[in-house]
């Protein structure tokens, strides 16, 4: 799957977290947060630290690949322009 937004990010592992059988709730249990912060993610309320992603992503058993854009702009300050 390819991930542009923040919003990729959180339809992609609510998806994964449904695939694999979790709950909110224990998925919450197994991140140390609650199951109300676990939906607030979900629906965009609120914006986790990297650090909590991360270890949601081990959770889930999902790995990440990054990998440079072609980028057609000579200004990489624009490189970030879409989010």
């Amino acid at each position: 799957m390819r991930i542009r937004s923040v919003d990729d990010v959180r339809r992609f592992l609510r998806e994964e977290r449904k695939r694999r059988g979790l709950t909110q709730g224990k998925l919450a249990d197994l991140t140390a947060t609650s199951q109300k912060w676990v939906s607030d993610f979900e629906r965009g309320r609120v914006d986790p630290p990297m650090s909590i992603v991360l270890k949601v992503l081990v959770l889930l058993g999902v790995t990440i690949a990054f990998s440079p854009a072609t980028i057609s702009t000579s200004d990489p300050a624009d490189a970030g322009s879409e989010f």
